[in-house]
């Protein structure tokens, strides 16, 4: 069976010859959802009523597998995901109690998903690493918090 590095590389360690000095692993999950905004202040055509489908990616980040060699069942970031999502979807984003004095732009967007996974996320062994939203193809915000140290 394969021996997967875990958080910390040890001395003499394969990896560490490699100039490895830690692991971690990412995941990424997406998801979409359609909703309305305006973005007051902003000048220009995106002050008017429009709406996207927005495009969502959650990306986690641990250190230590299970013993089934995951960080976390995708299936339970999935689900978080959408959970989240489904308060936000087919609705009017500036109506929303947590876009109360701000304006719903995709970074207040991610901040907003990021901070609802990571209520529930937090008792798992991971991070939250960062939540991207996509207004589309080409356009995108990341919210991506500096932890002040690893897992």
């Amino acid at each position: 069976m394969a021996q997967y590095p875990q958080g910390k590389v040890q001395s003499g360690d394969l990896w560490q010859e490699r100039g490895v000095s830690g692991v971690s692993y990412l995941l990424n999950v997406r998801d979409v959802f359609s909703a309305a905004h305006r973005l007051v202040g902003s000048g220009g055509r995106c002050e008017t009523v429009h709406g996207h489908n927005f495009q969502v990616t959650l990306e986690v980040k641990g250190q230590n597998l299970n013993q089934a060699g995951m960080l976390v069942d995708f299936g339970d970031l999935k689900k978080t995901l959408r959970s989240t999502l489904a308060e936000l979807d087919h609705s009017d984003l500036n109506e929303h109690p947590a876009f109360s004095g701000s304006s719903p732009s995709s970074e207040n967007i991610a901040r907003f998903i990021w901070g609802r996974v990571n209520e529930v996320l937090g008792s798992l062994n991971v991070k939250v690493a960062s939540v991207t939203v996509s207004e589309s193809d080409t356009a995108s915000a990341r919210f991506e918090p500096e932890f002040s140290r690893d897992l």
